[in-house]
């Protein structure tokens, strides 16, 4: 694409400027909080994401012509647009579709199945099937308003005949509801309702209406039509069970439930509501609260049978739970371990098993053999396992009630202690234990507690301690309740223990059914007094209760004490003043059996299975005061904080008799275990299985994901246009990213990049990941996309047109240089890819079978004034890498090797085309680096293996207009050395002005050499001595400009005569050589030997050596001669001025050098006569000699005038030694 910087009428013309984008916090106007932009924005039509309306009753009021379908609305409380159905048509339209379906409609609070089967399938047999929005959603899509202040109410559109050609027009408002709830099933009070117009008032959700025919709504499980809920007509209106009828009930039978769609009309508008405002800083993050979630873990294993033979609710298969050394233990009434309902490794394991706490694999090593029931157990911090119930004996060894268990095997461990029941006929049972400091807690039906094999034994009346150090009972502690106590809570604080159960009395005090006693010796009750309120009970003149108000669950949470037992309730009190905060009640059935807490969160299992009812107190008339009717299903939970139910747990279970839940767990990695008689709960994908005694519930994610990395930004469409890049997040699971607006979300995308408008005014954007439970990361600053300024240029923008190829074929030369010729090439618009489903140009259109390595693409685009554009910016995709060249010469590579890169050199790197988009690399265009006129930007891009599923590129090349730079200044200090043959030059760096980039050096007028900007010296050999040479140096700055000239002259030295010159040879000379097995020659290192047959190379010579000049054994003889000979001639003049010298060479293996014939010294070899086949005496290798050199005088008298040799024997430790090696330096001075 051409981008110049004049006006369109001529030949070079410039481009509309791009898209600027700068991080907020680098824009001073920007620290303050950024509301919506202020730029007009079209009234919402719900058609697009970024064109999302607050309700579908805002897109009719907006665009009256509006059809029925699904559009995009988002609220402040959706935070994100959703798609959703919208009625356009009914009564004005604006119907929001909430849920639909015929019979099997459910009251849990996140709904069933998906908002997709919601919004795309409406309507028609394949509707059938209910799908609800979760109950979060409706109050989002209210934006947080009360349902019972909805103009229109609630509507139902319910068939009325069997073929679905009919309909009825239902209305219905509530007397008191302030969140959605789709417990229609409980006591929800109607306010007014109406049936095609026909209007009446009262009733309940589960039952209003005027008649028994199609003028009243039932919902209600009933026990004729299976238990299968809906939006039934009244009695007399029968259905059929076919799968194509709209109205549905079993055969003979009224009550028919038609198929029906909810739908609600919340009167909404985007200007009217507040989203808020975001700092330049971004969004903080946000999390979900820390609670199991509702879809059970897979099961593992599971226990069935009965071991006592008792099926009752005080006999279920598991009662209780704890942890200790990875393990997490199960105790109850089971008999048998086996990991599905079928039996299968089914193994005898009565009472009491061992599971691994991270896999759920059940532990065979611990074995314990019980004759009872385990209904309490507690990990110890000495490492075993406390256990309490029924039992009275442990693997054969009389131990009543209570034992401590090695938490491998299963045995008796340490010291012991054994509860007693000395009350004549009795048996004790112990129900709870707890831990708290020192102290072990114990609740039951006992009335002592005494250590195994000593004398000690503590009065413990339905209630005790054991101190942990010693191994004792506590002597001075008596609970003292005259009654069975079933629960104790040793609160953390350490300074209370609380109890409950079937007790009246502490002593002499009265303490229904729970009681608070202080840790101090001797058990004094809490004062104030704690009595509990029950849900159904009287009291006699003489205080006396009358009805069921046994508790059987008891702990301390969130500054409250939390109580649950008969008669459906869940009482909170207040720790300090035991006044009562908030409870609940279930109904129908649910007396409550276990209540536990972890963090701010607390459990209760009951045997209930209908509703449950916040802030009601008395039961069966729940009354009217309750503030919140929520599914429970045999177990929930509380907010510990604030006692408020928390309905977005919702597990679906099933339990053989309904006895619910008896025990629950928190264990170390937050897991939830629940157990009774549990036998079937549904996992994730609403998928049923067995479970068999037991349920795990893993904990919800409520970590954000990371926060996305800083946006980028890339000019598209003219100008027009930016496409945003940014970062990826991590999370455990996949991520979405929210593109916020100014200060709403207008995008949800799973790929790391948008395309937004370039607008008039500037306009804010953030992004940040939301995970698939709905953590939300915190997002990234803010980024202002806005018109750019008179001086940006856009080169090339993203989806440009090139030049390409994708071919096995050889490159041609010169391929990335402006005078290459690409006509013969393909052209097309980016993004260019393959495997890329959104790839605008497809490069391999023929799926060739052999995939080429690398694709070829070039751009050619104009430049006027190139020494005025700095600030030169290439973003591209790299998938897998790219290298890139500007006019021809390399401009930067990623994930490619070093070296020449070729057609078929792979990527070292890989990466997929959504990463590669989402983390695109820019290389910076130094300036001065582009020429006036054509120009032509290439790019290789090469996959990391030939059958990699995707390759894709495109790239936007932007920059701006700024001045041209000025040349540099003179360099300074110039002055030159010089020899006989040599010049040096020295200069100093111009200071200020512009850096260079390089040196040009002349002498006489013409260029003799070049230097970097670091190098501030050079050196020309090959002169003539005695001559004076004039020199000159420039420096080069950016586009080649150059500095005025430093000039200086340097004149050759006369060179030494003959006998001035010290007698040297220097390493790497030229010598005469042999490497032989014959005989040596006689006199081979004479003078006067003629070595004119001998080879000649030089140093290093060698055989073995990767780096000698010479290789000395060329055709690899076999065997090897043990040594080898050299000799070296020089002439000498006027010998009698030279001086003694030295002789330094290398000695590989061994060693001997002589000076016309005369032995100088040697080394690694032994005295005496050398022959041929000498054998060194020492074994070095190359590289140890060649560092190791030995050195030997040279007497200056052994010289001769005229020439000279200097020879060496070089010998081999063993024959086949790796390597030989040679070289020598002489140097003697004159004096």
């Amino acid at each position: 694409m051409n981008s110049t910087t004049t006006p369109r009428g001529t030949k070079l013309a410039r481009m509309t400027a791009g898209a600027i984008v700068a991080a907020a916090a680098l824009v001073g106007s920007l620290l303050m909080p950024i509301a919506a932009t202020s730029a007009v924005t079209p009234l919402p039509d719900g058609l697009t994401q970024e064109t999302a309306a607050a309700s579908c009753w805002e897109v009719k009021q907006n665009h009256p012509q509006s059809a029925d379908g699904i559009y995009w609305l988002v609220t402040p409380s959706l935070v994100a647009p959703e798609q959703f159905y919208c009625d356009q048509t009914t009564a004005g339209g604006g119907w929001v579709l909430i849920g639909r379906g015929r019979e099997g409609w459910k009251e849990g609070y996140n709904g069933l199945r998906t908002p997709a089967q919601v919004r795309n399938t409406p309507s028609g047999t394949d509707a059938f099937q209910p799908a609800q929005l979760p109950a979060k959603t409706v109050d989002a899509l209210l934006n947080g308003g009360r349902v019972d202040a909805l103009t229109d109410g609630i509507r139902l559109r319910r068939a009325t005949d069997t073929a679905g050609t009919a309909w009825q027009e239902a209305r219905f408002t509530l007397t008191q509801r302030d969140r959605w709830a789709w417990t229609f099933g409980a006591e929800h009070r109607v306010k007014n309702y109406s049936f095609d117009g026909a209007a009446g008032s009262g009733g309940n959700t589960n039952n209003f209406g005027s008649n028994n025919l199609q003028r009243r709504v039932v919902f209600s499980e009933q026990a004729s039509h299976n238990y299968i809920n809906g939006w039934a007509y009244g009695a007399s209106t029968p259905g059929s069970t076919a799968t194509t009828s709209y109205l549905w009930s079993p055969s003979g039978q009224g009550y028919a439930r038609p198929f029906t769609q909810v739908f609600l009309r919340p009167q909404l508008k985007v200007a009217d509501l507040d989203f808020g405002t975001i700092p330049a800083s971004g969004t903080a993050a946000s999390t979900l609260a820390a609670i199991p979630e509702s879809n059970a873990m897979n099961t593992v294993w599971g226990v069935s049978g009965f071991a006592n033979g008792s099926s009752g609710e005080l006999n279920t298969e598991v009662a209780e739970f704890g942890e200790v050394g990875g393990k997490v233990f199960v105790g109850g009434n089971f008999r048998y371990v086996q990991r599905t309902e079928a039996g299968a490794d089914q193994v005898g394991q009565p009472y009491l098993a061992a599971f691994d706490v991270n896999t759920g694999e059940w532990a065979s090593t611990f074995r314990p053999q019980l004759n009872g029931q385990v209904k309490a157990i507690v990990g110890l911090a000495d490492g075993r396992v406390a256990i309490g119930g029924q039992f009275s004996t442990v693997n054969g060894t009389p131990q009543a009630g209570i034992a401590f268990l090695d938490a491998t095997t299963g045995q008796l461990s340490g010291w012991q202690v054994t509860a007693e029941h000395r009350a004549t006929g009795s048996v004790p049972y112990v129900r709870d234990l707890d831990v708290q400091g020192n102290f072990l807690y114990v609740a039951g039906a006992f009335t002592h507690l005494t250590a195994v094999g000593s004398t000690t034994s503590a009065s413990s009346w339905n209630g005790g301690r054991i101190n942990l150090t010693t191994g004792r009972p506590d002597t001075g502690w008596n609970a003292f309740l005259n009654g069975t106590s079933v629960a104790v809570d040793a609160s953390d604080a350490g300074d209370r223990a609380y109890f409950s159960g079937y007790f009246k009395m502490k002593q002499t005090t009265s303490t229904p059914s729970a009681a608070a006693i202080q840790t101090a010796t001797g058990a004094p009750l809490v004062d104030p007094l704690w009595v509990p309120k029950f849900s159904k009970a009287s009291i006699d003149a003489s205080g006396n209760y009358s009805g069921n108000i046994w508790q059987l669950g008891v702990t301390e949470a969130g500054g409250k004490v939390w109580l649950g037992g008969s008669e459906h309730s869940l009482i909170a009190y207040d720790r300090n003043t035991f006044e009562r905060v908030g409870g609940s009640i279930t109904k129908a059935g649910g007396d409550f059996q276990t209540v536990e807490h972890n963090a701010s969160l607390v459990v209760g299992g009951c045997h209930c299975g209908h509703w449950v009812y916040q802030d009601a107190y008395t039961w069966d008339n729940v009354g009217t005061g309750w503030t919140q009717a929520d599914k429970i299903n045999l177990m929930g939970a509380w907010n510990a904080q604030t006692g408020k139910y928390v309905a977005e747990w919702s597990p679906v279970v099933q339990a053989r008799a309904g006895y619910g839940a008896w025990g629950t767990f928190f264990d170390s990695t937050g897991v939830l275990w629940t157990g009774g008689d549990f036998s079937r709960s549904v996992r994730s994908g609403e998928v049923p299985q067995w479970s068999g005694g037991f349920i795990r519930f893993a904990p919800r994610d409520a970590i954000a994901p990371t926060t996305p990395g800083a946006i980028t930004a890339t000019p598209g469409n003219g100008g027009t246009e930016a496409s945003l890049t940014w970062g990826a997040s991590t999370d455990a699971g996949g991520v979405t990213y929210e593109v916020i607006r100014g200060n709403r979300v207008i995008a949800s995308t799973t790929s790391a990049t948008y395309t937004v408008p370039i607008t008039e005014d500037p306009t804010s954007y953030f992004v940040r990941a939301r995970d698939a439970a709905g953590n939300r990361s915190a997002s990234t600053a803010a980024f202002i996309a806005e018109p750019a300024p008179e001086s940006a240029l856009t080169f090339i923008e993203n989806g440009a047109s090139w030049s390409w190829r994708y071919s096995s074929d050889a490159l041609p030369a010169a391929w990335s240089s402006t005078a290459f010729d690409d006509s013969a090439w393909s052209v097309g618009k980016g993004l260019f890819g393959r495997g890329v489903a959104s790839a605008t140009t497809n490069i391999d259109p023929n799926n060739l079978t052999t995939k080429p390595i690398s694709a070829q693409f070039r751009n050619e685009f104009q430049v006027q004034n190139a020494l005025t554009v700095v600030n030169g910016k290439v973003s591209v995709i790299a998938n897998d890498g790219v290298a890139l060249y500007l006019n021809g010469v390399e401009l930067g590579r990623v994930r490619m090797p070093a070296g020449t890169v070729g057609l078929s050199t792979y990527a070292n790197g890989v990466v997929s085309h959504t990463s590669a988009a989402a983390n695109r690399v820019t290389f910076d265009v130094p300036q001065g680096v582009l020429v006036d006129g054509t120009n032509v930007l290439a790019a290789s891009v090469h996959a990391n293996y030939r059958s990699t599923p995707d390759l894709s590129f495109d790239l936007a090349f932007t920059a701006e207009r700024g001045q041209a730079p000025a040349a540099p200044n003179a360099v300074t200090d110039l002055t030159g050395t010089s020899t006989i043959d040599s010049v040096t030059l020295n200069w100093t760096a111009p200071t200020g002005g512009t850096a260079p980039q390089s040196y040009v050096i002349r002498r006489g007028g013409q260029q003799v050499g070049t230097t970097d900007a670091a190098t501030t010296a050079f050196t020309e050999t090959g002169l003539t001595a005695s001559t004076a040479y004039d020199y000159s140096v420039v420096a080069v700055g950016i586009g080649g400009l150059t500095s005025a000239p430093a000039t200086a002259q340097v004149s050759t030295t006369t060179p030494p005569a003959e006998n001035e010159v010290p007698v040297t040879i220097e390493n790497g000379s030229t010598w005469s050589w042999r490497y032989s097995a014959d005989a040596l020659p006689v006199n081979w290192n004479a003078v006067t030997f003629d070595a004119s047959a001998w080879s000649t190379g030089q140093g290093l010579l060698a055989r073995g050596v990767a780096a000698a000049a010479t290789n000395v054994d060329p055709a690899n003889l076999s065997p090897k001669p043990l040594s080898a000979q050299f000799r070296h001639t020089f002439t000498v003049v006027d010998a009698a001025d030279v001086e003694d010298g030295t002789v330094t060479l290398i000695a590989d293996d061994g060693v001997v050098v002589y000076l016309n014939g005369v032995e100088l010294g040697r080394a690694n070899l032994g005295t005496g006569a050398l022959t041929q086949n000498s054998y060194a005496t020492a074994a070095p290798r190359a590289t140890t000699a060649g560092a190791n050199r030995v050195t030997f005088t040279v007497p200056a008298n052994l010289l001769v005038e005229g020439d000279n040799v200097i020879s060496a024997s070089v010998h081999a430790n063993y024959r086949t030694t790796p390597d030989l090696s040679f070289d020598l330096a002489l140097s003697m001075l004159r004096g």
